[in-house]
């Protein structure tokens, strides 16, 4: 075996070690790895920035943020102070260190819409009037159809919406659990005012009549039912504010019609009691001027006072009040009457004066002569008997009698009494009437 020989500069003569020779996969293997490891490094890198980012606390202008660490709330930052961050941006630790809450500002109002009394209607919860999709039917389905249980046993569908604020975050986020970060009101929150409104409105309307609840006092029913849910949402410290509660009534379709037949009877009622209170008040201003009110109250407090039995000092305080009011009222139609009163008490005075002086006298002149006084007596009495224009005279013949019918045509009585009243219009005194004699005399 021959060797040849080696050259003197080769590294094996000058004791070298000699290269390995390169394996391709070996190279392809390793080039792969430092890729991964350079997107490794990337991806991490990514993720710290994204991890470091999320610890930003971004409070809009409509909002307001509490932070939880660790589950406990940590103090805020801004103008409000406490553990309230009013709108802002801020630097916290991501989670799970710090939990971070978005809540509605308390200018920020809230609109929740209530359907549980609605009958079944596609459009129960949108429609602006209730009337005009409310269907007849004999019956009511339970758990398709709501209806509110009024205090006079009547049925009445309505369509409730409460408005509210959130003005204290703190206590909402301590006592009522699960929020989620949205911009919408928390689930639980949506949940808790809807089942506290049911409860108010089935209260509130248990404590009324249908035509209260639907007609003539829905304003103090929906006032009713937020005073309920404010106190309600106080009691379990909620944070909440009730702004307004509204709400759309009405009656079952199948006895609507009924209800608006009374409606309408009750108006025509009032139109009726308003045109005779006009009538009243135009009689009044003729009868006694302006006052007639004071008068009129002096005259019931008087009836009253006899009704109760007052004592007699405070009737004629009463009494003394009335004429008071009758001097002061001494205008239209009062004055006039009481002009005619005044003269015809004058005249009447006079009468029984005169009267008075002429018994005085004959029964003077009865004492000296008692014939010639009864005579003169009978003579006056025939006189003014047969002079009555109301009296009736028969004349009997061959007889000594004298039949005279009092008082007999009711029509002639009529005439008489009008041309009485006309002569005291022309201002003339009319003529003195005696007690009427017996019904029939002979």
């Amino acid at each position: 075996m021959t060797t040849q020989p080696t050259p003197a500069d080769s590294p094996q003569r000058l004791g070298a070690p000699s290269a390995p020779v390169a394996d391709p996969a070996q190279e392809a293997l390793v080039r792969s790895l430092r890729a991964s490891f350079n997107v490794l490094r990337v991806l991490m890198i990514v993720l710290v920035g994204l991890y470091v980012i999320n610890g930003l606390f971004t409070v809009r202008p409509d909002e307001r943020g509490l932070v939880a660490r660790l589950g406990r709330l940590q103090p805020g930052a801004g103008g409000e102070g406490g553990l309230v961050f009013t709108p802002g941006t801020y630097v916290r630790l991501p989670e799970p260190f710090d939990r971070q809450y978005h809540l509605p500002g308390p200018e920020k109002t809230q609109q929740l819409r209530i359907t549980t009394f609605m009958f079944n209607h596609e459009q129960a919860a949108t429609a602006p009037d209730l009337a005009a999709i409310v269907t007849k039917s004999a019956s009511l389905q339970p758990g398709v159809d709501g209806a509110m249980f009024t205090g006079d046993r009547n049925l009445s569908h309505g369509r409730w919406e409460v408005q509210y604020r959130i003005s204290d975050p703190v206590l909402l986020l301590q006592n009522v659990a699960e929020f989620r970060k949205s911009d919408e009101p928390p689930p639980d929150l949506t949940r808790l005012i809807a089942r506290l409104t049911e409860t108010a409105v089935v209260r509130e309307v248990a404590n009324r009549t249908v035509e209260q609840v639907t007609r003539t006092a829905l304003e103090d029913v929906r006032a009713g039912v937020k005073r309920r849910l404010q106190a309600a949402l106080n009691r379990l410290n909620t944070g909440v504010q009730v702004v307004q509660v509204t709400a759309l009534t009405i009656e079952p379709g199948d006895v609507r019609q009924a209800f608006e037949d009374v409606v309408r009877a009750e108006n025509d009622k009032q139109r009726i009691e308003r045109q005779a209170d006009e009538q009243a008040t135009k009689t009044l201003n003729k009868v006694a001027g302006q006052r007639y009110a004071d008068l009129r109250d002096a005259i019931r407090a008087y009836g009253d006072a006899q009704t109760r039995g007052e004592p007699e000092a405070q009737q004629r305080a009463l009494l003394a009040t009335i004429n008071q009011k009758l001097e002061a009222a001494r205008a239209g139609d009062v004055a006039i009457m009481l002009t005619q009163a005044g003269s015809e008490a004058s005249q009447t005075g006079s009468r029984v004066q005169r009267e008075y002086t002429e018994f005085v006298e004959y029964n003077k002149q009865r004492q000296i002569q008692p014939t010639v006084t009864l005579l003169g007596l009978w003579t006056q009495m025939r006189d003014e008997v047969l002079k009555r224009k109301e009296n009736e005279i028969f004349f009997v013949p061959d007889s000594n009698e004298i039949e005279i019918l009092v008082k007999s045509d009711r029509q002639r009585q009529i005439e008489l009494e009008q041309e009485r009243a006309l002569k005291r219009q022309r201002g003339e005194t009319p003529e003195s009437s005696m007690p009427p004699p017996p019904p029939r005399s002979r």
